[in-house]
């Protein structure tokens, strides 16, 4: 009879020990496989705005005559709160400001690491209008620029004077941008500045609509 009781709690023991050790185990194989599913997202998180594969001169030319198209853009969005009266205009400058201003860092940071010096940052119109590298359709720089004079101008007009000028000026100023990231999906080479083209596309035409809405009113 002790003997049989020694017996049962020696297997007692023994099954809790192994009951133990694989939780242990179980435990430990969590704990890295959570560790490195996080690290793995910090890790991409991290170089998001990193470029990777190759590029040509087209792209290069593309994302720096991208990033004052896009300050332009912004510069026209901060000037609606004092001038417009519109809940729907003020909500796309806003839009506008938010989508844009990711997009000039994204941009930044590709030139940064492509060794490339940022464009300076003055309004397009001062620079000289030259063929862009590897995209001889932009014969005459970055489409849909505003002219200082016409930057004058909206920033003088006020109420539904310039809810119409705005309106009318950006809409020219997304269908630039949508007509140079057409060019760049033909003529550039790294996919990255491809996918940002499609982006732009897309929100800007999205946004071209929602405009002519608002000037047709």
């Amino acid at each position: 009879m002790n003997t049989k009781r020694l017996l049962v709690g020696i297997g007692a023991a023994a099954a809790a020990l192994i009951l133990v050790v694989g939780c242990s185990n179980n435990e430990s194989t969590n704990n890295a496989t959570t560790t490195g599913a996080e690290a793995t997202t910090s890790a991409g998180a991290a170089g998001t705005n990193e470029p990777s594969g190759a590029h040509n001169d087209a792209d290069v030319a593309y994302v720096r005559m991208m990033i004052p198209h896009h300050e332009q853009a912004i510069e026209m969005a901060e000037l609606v709160p004092s001038r417009s009266n519109s809940p729907e205009i003020n909500s796309l400058a806003t839009q506008i400001e938010h989508a844009q201003e990711p997009e000039i860092e994204q941009m930044e940071d590709w030139l940064t690491a492509w060794g490339v010096p940022e464009p300076e940052h003055q309004p397009m119109t001062n620079m000289p209008m030259t063929t862009m590298p590897g995209m001889p359709e932009m014969e005459n720089g970055m489409h849909g620029m505003m002219t200082p004079e016409q930057m004058r101008s909206l920033e003088s007009a006020n109420g539904m004077e310039f809810d119409r000028m705005w309106l009318e000026m950006m809409i020219v100023h997304h269908e630039g941008a949508v007509t140079s990231s057409e060019e760049i999906l033909r003529n550039g080479e790294s996919e990255q500045v491809k996918e940002l083209a499609q982006n732009i596309i897309a929100s800007q035409q999205a946004e071209i609509a929602q405009m002519r809405q608002l000037l047709n009113r």
